[in-house]
């Protein structure tokens, strides 16, 4: 049995990925397939045990595989030598397999996590886009795809010519949030899209935090931008913590609750970031100016950059002077907000990004 094709076994199982590697410590995998029978002599639980026994089916892993080409879904195992390396530390738990949309020879240039709340301000907005820019050029950016500060570093590094990678906490059919779909798509043509779970898999309250430890695995350090004491970023702080990377955090009002997190991270030994000159000079790292993508609009895109210049207006204000229906000006307003070319500076309220 081919050894890719049995870590194909382990992962499509369903067994959660502690517990095989676990259960790998004590053998092979491809001893645990030669030697796993109904006589269940590794006194696994019966959970476990019917896990793995109802996919220990060369024809079902054949299926498998003729699904994720048929669905132009990749795959890379553990067996594999393009497998991520930074991934493969015993701290990480590595995956049996990453199935992954985009180019994953980017998970081998230097990256940088960067986190914080879904709830993100927009001076918590402001300084991701600002310093991702800048680190951009140095760094491949990772995050969750997470509505908030995660999906402002991806849009900032694809904005500024960069690469970024996002980890999904569900399968790559099942991406989310809906909201973030378009930004998906993007980031799979031009950066990278990896999950540890089979692509039907939907998210869950588990899902999200087991990801984490794949964010900080993959990269040299984690910029925690805004976060609340019960933030999901601190996970991934701690994770990065557990597998000896660094730790950065923006400070913030000694008084908002998306900041108690970033503070305490502060107070606990991470390094204070105010721009993004303290990371590159940490790493001894001479920045090169990021090169912004030539993006070309089309007509709608056009027309609201044109009347955003002249000053930044409500949505009600771009429909009338765009000439545009509701729907219209919804779909150009996502892309340029994609794009990075304008922000949300309140509620209803555009202006073009300088």
């Amino acid at each position: 049995m081919v050894l890719s094709d049995i870590y194909l076994w382990l992962s499509y199982s369903h067994v959660p990925t502690r517990k095989i590697n676990r259960l790998l410590e004590n053998m092979s995998p491809s001893q645990l397939w030669d030697s796993f029978d109904e006589e269940n002599i590794y006194s696994l639980d019966d959970k476990t045990f019917g896990q793995l026994k109802r996919t220990r089916n060369i024809e079902y892993i054949e299926r498998a595989k003729f699904y994720l080409k048929q669905n132009n879904i990749n795959y890379v195992t553990r067996a594999d030598p393009i497998y991520p390396s930074m991934l493969m530390q015993k701290e990480v738990d590595p995956p049996p397999v990453l199935y992954y949309k985009g180019d994953l020879s980017i998970l081998r240039q230097p990256c940088l996590a960067v986190v914080g709340t879904r709830q993100a301000s927009q001076y918590g907005r402001y300084v991701t886009e600002h310093i991702v820019t800048e680190l951009a050029s140095a760094f491949t950016i990772v995050s969750g795809m997470a509505t908030g500060i995660d999906g402002y570093a991806h849009r900032a590094a694809l904005s500024a010519g960069g690469k970024t990678v996002a980890v999904l906490g569900s399968g790559l059919f099942n991406a989310s949030p809906a909201s973030n779909l378009r930004l998906f798509d993007q980031i799979c043509q031009d950066g990278l899209a990896i999950s540890e779970y089979t692509p039907d898999t939907h998210a869950t309250e588990y899902t999200f935090p087991q990801r984490n430890r794949i964010i900080s695995g993959a990269s040299r350090g984690v910029l925690v931008v805004e976060a609340s004491l019960r933030s999901g970023s601190l996970i991934t702080a701690n994770c990065a913590l557990d597998q000896g990377r660094d730790v950065f955090a923006i400070p913030g009002d000694i008084d908002k609750q998306r900041s108690q997190g970033t503070n305490r991270l502060i107070k606990s030994g991470a390094i204070a970031v105010t721009c993004a000159d303290d990371i590159l000079d940490y790493y001894s790292i001479k920045a090169k100016k990021s090169q912004a993508k030539s993006i070309a609009l089309d007509f709608a895109e056009q027309r609201v950059m044109e009347v955003l210049d002249m000053g930044e207006k409500s949505f009600d204000g771009l429909v009338e002077m765009c000439g545009m229906t509701v729907s219209e000006l919804n779909t150009a307003l996502s892309a340029l907000l994609i794009y990075g070319l304008i922000h949300e500076k309140s509620n209803n309220l555009y202006a073009v990004s300088r």
